[in-house]
C-alpha cells in the first residue's frame, strides 16, 4: 500500500466527492445503484483516508463502505494475515523516551509508541490505527 501525502489524499478526495456529486446530478432516479467505477474508487480512498471520512464525504453508509472494502480483499487476503501479529520491543539503551502513548482499538488491538523526539508527528500515524479496522 502507498501512503499519499495527506495533502494529495484530500486532493483525492476532493475529486471522488466531485464525481459522486455529477454521478446523483445526472442520475435518473432518485435511488439509482452507484456505478462499480465510483465504488472503486470510494474503496482504494479508504487505503488512504479513514473509512468513517471517506463514507461522510461521498454521502455512503460507512457499513456498505466497509463491506465494500472486505468483498474488494477478498477471503484469499484475509486468510494470509495471521490473526494477530507478534508483539515487537525495541529499546535504545542510551536513550531514555521524552513521552510515551498507548491506544487501543475497539477490537482489542494496541498501539504503544516510546517518543525521543521533541515534536513527532503522530495524528496520522494514530488517525490510521484507530480507523483501519
Amino acid at each position: 500500500m502507498t501512503m499519499l501525502p495527506p495533502s494529495h489524499a484530500e486532493d483525492a478526495l476532493h475529486h471522488v466527492v466531485q464525481q459522486f456529486t455529477q454521478w446523483r446530478r445526472s442520475r435518473r432516479t432518485p435511488r439509482g445503484r452507484i456505478p462499480q467505477a465510483l465504488w472503486e474508487q470510494a474503496v482504494a480512498l479508504t487505503r488512504e483516508v479513514p473509512l468513517t471520512r471517506v463514507a461522510q464525504q461521498l454521502g455512503l453508509c460507512p457499513q456498505r463502505l466497509r463491506q465494500r472494502c472486505k468483498e474488494k480483499a477478498g477471503p484469499a487476503s484475509v486468510s494470509s494475515v495471521p490473526a494477530a501479529l507478534p508483539f515487537v520491543e525495541v529499546h535504545p539503551a542510551w536513550r531514555v523516551p521524552m513521552a510515551e502513548v498507548e491506544v487501543q482499538r475497539p477490537d482489542g488491538q494496541r498501539l504503544r509508541l516510546s517518543l525521543y523526539e521533541a515534536s513527532p508527528a503522530l495524528a496520522t500515524l494514530l488517525w490510521t490505527f484507530v480507523e483501519r479496522h
